[in-house]
């Protein structure tokens, strides 16, 4: 157990899953509640009601279906019954399509269109179903987001990185560069953004194109935007596998990941895919 901050914080009791008020809400994975209590810290003292709920309890006291199941069934009853819903839902902990292999925080599988080169790919998951709570459409009603953890380590090392982001005093120029990386088709939807709102913010512009080179230039030019720093990157592309940004060329690949060393300077990264 971790120390005094479990009382604040973390809920331990089936009856408080019931009835409670936060503005933000962690689901976690018992594995990793010891490093969120920086977390739940920070965001306490950016004025917002803070609470933790383990996904062990929520399966005790949530017994019917499946794991998603009765993680959905909690949100409902978060939704429906507490006296202030949250805003911000967080869920800490991987989801795996093998329940048997570090599915920590459990993802609902949707079926989907699949392509002939993607190898007979039907499902996929969204974490958006936990968050639509009212009407019949898809839009979410909760803020919602992940830290995909499998480690203890690795959720000590995530909250330690949102920390430091979110407490620095670093305005390098790195926090008005915005990085477009496109293929081809989607170049002109990169161009739009960036003529339409960056640039007339005073925003620095760094743009990898397709059309400039080869994959291997690509690759290395996008690397170097990345490593130089950004506070936004857009990608304009499409998604390959293996796991990889591509048009007819490759544009950055998971292997170049190993190559990055912008510790300090850490992208939002946002997909138009």
């Amino acid at each position: 157990m971790a120390g005094p901050l479990v009382a604040g914080y973390l809920i331990t009791m089936p009856e408080s899953l019931m009835t409670n008020s936060a503005d933000y809400l962690i689901v976690t994975h018992p594995d990793f509640t010891n490093a969120l209590y920086p977390l739940c810290a920070l965001r306490e003292s950016l004025g917002l009601e803070v609470k933790m709920a383990e996904v062990s309890l929520i399966y005790s006291t949530f017994p019917t279906g499946m794991r998603y199941d009765r993680i959905r069934a909690f949100m409902e009853q978060v939704y429906d019954h507490w006296s202030a819903r949250p805003e911000f839902v967080l869920l800490v902990g991987d989801a795996c399509r093998d329940s048997t292999l570090g599915d920590f925080v459990p993802v609902k599988l949707f079926p989907k269109f699949s392509y002939s080169y993607a190898s007979g790919l039907t499902t996929h998951g969204a974490d958006n179903w936990y968050a639509t709570l009212a009407g019949g459409d898809s839009i979410p009603d909760i803020i919602i987001g992940r830290l995909p953890v499998n480690t203890l380590a690795g959720a000590e090392s995530l909250v330690a990185k949102i920390a430091r982001y979110e407490t620095s005093s670093d305005t390098g120029l790195w926090t008005h560069t915005t990085m477009f990386v496109s293929s081809n088709d989607r170049a002109p939807d990169a161009e739009e953004l960036e003529t339409l709102y960056f640039r007339p913010n005073g925003d620095s512009c760094y743009t990898v194109v397709e059309s400039e080179g080869s994959s291997a230039f690509l690759r290395h030019k996008t690397l170097t935007g990345f490593n130089q720093g950004a506070s936004l990157v857009f990608h304009c592309a499409h998604g390959s596998q293996p796991p990889a940004w591509t048009g007819s060329k490759t544009l950055f690949s998971y292997v170049d990941v190993d190559s990055l060393y912008n510790a300090d300077a850490l992208p939002a990264v946002l997909d138009r895919g």
